[in-house]
């Protein structure tokens, strides 16, 4: 079923800001287990309601204690928001580990969109990317461009969507395998834009997200990286640190 109509340290943003300037880094390590992510560092739950806010957990995590749970086992549903600006243009990356148990059922989304409003997401244009991880048919499809790859339990798993703003295209990944690749817009309401990520679940199922970041081919390809600013933790905390220590609970 597609879903239509219905976090964080941040790079390039002030504390407590709404939108968060591309691109930006998220390890949950700041914040406290069991905290709801609503208002927090830009984060908050669809249409700005904080029932469905994203829950920092313990209970699993890829580097160091913490990652964000999107659970419908805890709560009823999960709908985690991240709002941006500044991805307008050039080639971008979207990456997030991912940690899904075995034995669950349901399906559980991993989401960009290319327009975001509270209260006013009624035109599936908004919607560019969607991934959906089937928990019972043990894959990961893409609901708009097709394609399906399976799922790996018990693991972290790479997810990653490259974009091409300029050109339209997208390209998505799991693990390094392609699901799928296309036309970024989906019509003629769609914007050539990076606005929002969307991690949602509605069924009985809980994904453990953690290292999410957003960068650019241009911060990729900066030479010198200025000594101080956003810019610079961006680089530093997103880019230029050696694995860590993983730990699975």
């Amino acid at each position: 079923m597609i879903r239509c109509m219905k976090g964080i340290v941040v790079a390039g943003v002030m504390a407590g800001a709404s939108i968060a300037q591309a691109g930006f880094f998220a390890d949950f390590e700041s914040y406290s287990s069991g905290q709801r992510l609503q208002g927090v560092d830009g984060w908050k739950g669809w249409d700005n309601a904080s029932s469905v806010a994203g829950l920092v957990s313990s209970s699993f995590a890829y580097e160091s204690n913490r990652s964000l749970a999107v659970t419908g086992i805890e709560q009823s549903s999960t709908d985690a928001v991240h709002e941006f600006s500044g991805a307008t243009s050039g080639v971008w990356t979207v990456s997030a580990m991912q940690y899904l148990a075995s034995g669950q059922t349901g399906s559980t989304y991993f989401i960009l969109m290319n327009t975001y409003r509270d209260h006013g997401n009624n035109n599936g244009g908004f919607w560019s990317t969607q991934l959906r991880f089937d928990l019972g048919a043990g894959k990961v499809f893409d609901d708009f461009r097709g394609g399906a790859v399976a799922l790996l339990m018990n693991t972290w798993s790479e997810i990653r969507v490259d974009i091409d703003l300029t050109a339209d295209t997208v390209k998505s990944y799991y693990n390094d395998q392609l699901i799928s690749s296309g036309t970024w817009t989906r019509g003629g309401s769609s914007a050539k834009s990076l606005a929002a990520i969307d991690l949602y679940t509605g069924d009985r199922n809980v994904a453990y997200y953690d290292d999410i970041g957003v960068t650019s081919m241009a911060d990729m390809n900066v030479a010198r990286v200025p000594s101080q600013g956003p810019i610079a933790t961006m680089a530093l905390g997103g880019l230029c640190l050696l694995p860590r220590r993983r730990r699975v609970k």
